[in-house]
Parts: structure tokens; C-alpha cells; sequence
């Protein structure tokens, strides 16, 4: 019988103490949705501070798929596009060749 009491005083022990390690049982806060549309400008080539201010919308494991992969093509189009610019102004139509 001794040995179930003493069983009943250490899983006290470790519980505690896994309790106070988390917190205290509080738990994390409740993450509000994010229902944040992605809002690029349409009307003009994309700049640095839409980059900089630009906020994803959450999903349950990060950051919602869809929402990320627009603006990734996006910002690769617009990439592409001042490449081609910038070698149409320094003379070379061609695009480089990839080592």
C-alpha cells in the first residue's frame, strides 16, 4: 500500500511541475481568423513599401496557400518584367544564359 501512495505523491510532483513549465494551465490566446484579403495594386507595377507592408492571411498551419502563391507570382512577373527592361536598356535583347 505504501508504494501507491508514494506513486500518488510523485505523479503530483511531476504534474506540477509540468503545470508550472506551461504556464500555469493558461494555455495560449485565442487567435482571431484572419480573413484578410491580399490587396496589391492593380494599377501599377508593385514597390518596395507594398512589400513591406504586405500582410498574409493565417491559415490553421501558417499562412493561407492561395494568398501566398498570388502575390509570389506576382512579384515573379513584375521581376521578369524589369529584367527584360533593364537588359532592353543596356543593349541585350537576348536573356542571359543560365550557368
Amino acid at each position: 500500500m505504501m508504494w501507491i501512495l508514494w506513486l500518488i505523491v510523485i505523479t503530483a510532483i511531476l504534474l506540477s511541475v509540468v503545470l508550472l513549465a506551461l504556464g500555469r494551465g493558461e494555455g495560449l490566446a485565442e487567435e482571431e481568423p484572419d480573413d484578410v484579403v491580399v490587396r496589391l495594386p492593380q494599377d501599377r507595377s508593385m514597390v518596395a513599401s507594398d512589400v513591406e507592408t504586405l500582410r498574409l492571411p493565417l491559415a490553421v498551419r501558417g499562412y493561407q496557400m492561395a494568398a501566398v502563391d498570388e502575390v509570389l507570382d506576382r512579384l515573379a512577373a513584375e521581376i521578369a518584367l524589369r529584367d527584360a527592361q533593364i537588359r532592353q536598356l543596356q543593349g541585350q535583347d537576348a536573356p542571359p544564359s543560365e550557368v
